[in-house]
């Protein structure tokens, strides 16, 4: 009985920690897409291309990493 309970408290545990990786994942690919659709905008506006769109894809990963540098340091 005590190997079931210690199996099911990994297993738990497994479950949480894929819910932060699928979270993680999610949250930057939106956060650099939201960066490169707004860099793209803004390069329709200015005429600037490709500029806008670094600077967003940039700005989409640097947010991403702001996201998830503490979860990884936390490990």
């Amino acid at each position: 009985m005590g190997r079931q309970h210690n199996t099911s408290n990994e297993r738990t545990t497994l479950f949480k920690a894929m819910g932060v990786i699928t979270a993680c994942g999610l949250d930057s690919a939106v956060l650099v897409l939201i960066g490169v659709l707004a860099g793209n905008l803004v390069d329709g506006r200015l005429h600037s291309s490709p500029w806008g769109l670094f600077v967003g894809l940039i700005a989409g990963f640097y947010a991403a990493y702001l996201i998830i540098a503490p979860i990884v340091r936390s490990m």
